[in-house]
């Protein structure tokens, strides 16, 4: 399990990524590859919100636009 503290994120922001599917695992996983700290939390978000479905409402596809853009 990841130490959130090494994530550099808040309680809050970490708890408002976890309701996206967001999994600090894979972004740790992700910065041990090589990437970024930001690119493999940018990744990770993404996954976390596409893992179970793609996007259908305009909401939701706002949000992974928004992520994606970042």
């Amino acid at each position: 399990m990841t130490n959130i503290h090494k994530l550099g994120i808040t309680d809050t922001e970490y708890a408002k990524l976890l309701t996206q599917g967001y999994d600090p695992n894979l972004e740790h996983q992700l910065i041990e590859l090589g990437e970024s700290s930001e690119q493999a939390r940018k990744l990770a978000r993404l996954v976390g919100l596409t893992q179970d479905k793609a996007p259908e409402t305009d909401e939701e596809w706002e949000e992974f636009m928004a992520v994606w853009g970042d």
